[in-house]
């Protein structure tokens, strides 16, 4: 027999009955909590209207809603050993790039191999010759050529200065020169005087017996530089001062007669050698506009197109230089008054570079931008640059 699953009882079926039509119980009032008797009495900060919120990138944003904080650049043996070996491997190290954002509070400390644009030539429209024509004394004046801005790895040459040397690489990083005096006016007979004995001292320790130093050019490039200033400006493009028929032309305008038409028929080497220091305070650092360099073997012949420096008495020439994927490209951080380059930008005779080939030795120069829009660190960089002719 088989139960029934109805009650049997009609006293519990009454009573679930019951239970099912009573009205629901009350709400229990909510619990307020108690004021807090612990008030903070602390001052609010004042209101600053001009202040920008900081930006945060997201992108950089952690599980736990934090940023954080990228790892310190290191000093002294631990980045040294650092920077040997991305350089063996051809990688770029972490090191600290310059900051895009305007607002930064701290100026960032730049050292190592960084990734910066470099301008590189273009051409000009419907196939005219490039020509530069010089309309200002402080050597400003149109062009009818442009410069692509192109990014490469510039290398950075401190704890490596042993490295280079200027018969093979076109440059060769000095150090320990006498300090010149902060702010350098050319103008003073004095002043003028101590630059020319003390680039000779150079040349004369570093070149190979010379026999005759002749002075041709002496500019100090400013950063800050407005329209109309006698000083001329510091150039970004990359490019060669001079070039064979400039050099020989430069012979016969600041050599005697009788040495320039020997080095015009081959009988006497000529170099055209030029000396690079900032100009800075006693304990400054150069912070901005650093002096950039290509190695010699790594600039090839074809990569170098010949342009027409048109002045008002002569027209010389200069060489602009197109992009290569094997171009290589060094810099030196944190310079400091007693350092500075001897860069070789011609030489009558030909050289062995470093593989061994023999070709002419000569460097492409040029400067470029670290601090990002808006700071003013590097806006009163300055730069001496004096070009001489060296005869032996």
């Amino acid at each position: 027999m088989f139960r029934s699953k109805t009650p049997t009882n009609a006293a519990q079926t009454s009573s679930r009955r019951s239970h099912s039509n009573s009205p629901p119980p009350p709400p229990q009032p909510k619990r307020t909590p108690p004021p807090n008797r612990h008030r903070d009495f602390s001052p609010r900060p004042a209101y600053q209207p001009n202040r920008k919120p900081p930006s945060l990138n997201r992108s950089r944003m952690t599980a736990a809603g934090t940023i954080p904080t990228p790892p310190t650049t290191l000093s002294g043996l631990a980045n040294v050993a650092n920077i040997e070996e991305s350089d063996s491997e051809g990688t770029i190290p972490p090191t600290s790039q310059p900051s895009d954002d305007p607002h930064s509070e701290s100026t960032p400390h730049v050292n190592g191999d960084i990734t910066r644009p470099v301008h590189f030539y273009t051409p000009p429209r419907y196939g005219s010759p490039p020509r530069f024509i010089v309309a200002h004394p402080n050597g400003t004046g149109i062009k009818n050529f442009g410069t692509a801005p192109i990014k490469v790895t510039i290398r950075d040459m401190r704890n490596k200065e042993h490295r280079f040397h200027l018969g093979l690489h076109s440059f060769k990083p000095l150090r320990y020169l006498p300090p010149l005096p902060y702010p350098l006016d050319l103008q003073d007979p004095e002043l003028a005087n101590l630059v020319a004995t003390t680039t000779t001292e150079i040349i004369t320790r570093h070149v190979p017996s010379p026999t005759k130093i002749s002075i041709f050019s002496t500019e100090l490039l400013k950063a800050n530089n407005p329209i109309g200033l006698p000083s001329p400006q510091i150039s970004h493009p990359l490019q060669i001062s001079q070039t064979p028929s400039s050099a020989l032309l430069l012979a016969s305008h600041h050599l005697p007669p009788t040495i320039a038409s020997q080095i015009s028929s081959r009988k006497l080497s000529m170099r055209i050698i030029n000396i690079y220091r900032p100009i800075l305070a006693t304990s400054q650092k150069l912070m901005d506009h650093p002096f950039y360099i290509s190695e010699s073997h790594s600039i090839l012949d074809e990569d170098l197109v010949p342009i027409e420096h048109v002045y008002s008495d002569h027209v010389g020439a200069a060489y602009a230089v197109k992009h290569d994927e094997g171009q290589r490209f060094w810099y030196w951080s944190d310079m400091e008054n007693t350092e500075g380059f001897i860069v070789q930008v011609y030489d009558s005779l030909f050289g062995c570079d470093v593989y061994g080939e023999e070709r002419s030795i000569r460097a492409a120069t040029g400067f470029f931008k670290l601090m990002p829009k808006g700071s003013e660190e590097g806006w009163e960089a300055e730069w001496l640059v004096v070009k001489t002719l060296v005869v032996g």
